[in-house]
């Protein structure tokens, strides 16, 4: 019986797993380029309250605003009312502004001439941490 050689291709293994992130090594993403497009009127604040959680706003979320946008109908606002700060999204009925949250626990709040109301900016961005 003649012996046969037989060749058998092995194939190397590394030594570890392969970082999925290494195809982006050269990848740099600036999330205040994205995020903040006139950075002296953008300020961030954490949510504290849950009368915005059906718009995807949950306390402890920050939020960025930008002071220099003029607020328009359909917006989220932080707004002062009365001395507080809230934060709300603006409409209108007969040109008076009301401010609507979205959790139906919550009223929606007529604004009348009799009330202390300033909107102080725009809430362009939130960031929720899950971890």
């Amino acid at each position: 019986m003649s012996k046969k050689s037989i060749k058998i291709n092995i194939p190397s293994i590394m030594a570890g797993f392969p970082s999925p992130a290494e195809e982006f090594t050269e990848l740099s993403i600036s999330l205040d380029k994205i995020l903040i497009k006139n950075p002296p009127a953008t300020f961030m604040a954490y949510v504290d309250g849950n009368s915005m959680i059906n718009m995807g706003i949950h306390s402890g979320d920050i939020i960025i605003i930008d002071k220099s946008l003029g607020a328009i109908s359909g917006d989220i606002i932080v707004a002062i009312l009365n001395g507080e700060f809230l934060i709300k999204e603006l409409s209108y009925i007969d040109k008076m502004p009301i401010l609507i949250p979205h959790n139906n626990n919550y009223p929606i709040i007529h604004i009348d001439k009799n009330m202390e109301f300033q909107v102080w900016g725009v809430v362009i961005h939130s960031i929720r941490s899950f971890r």
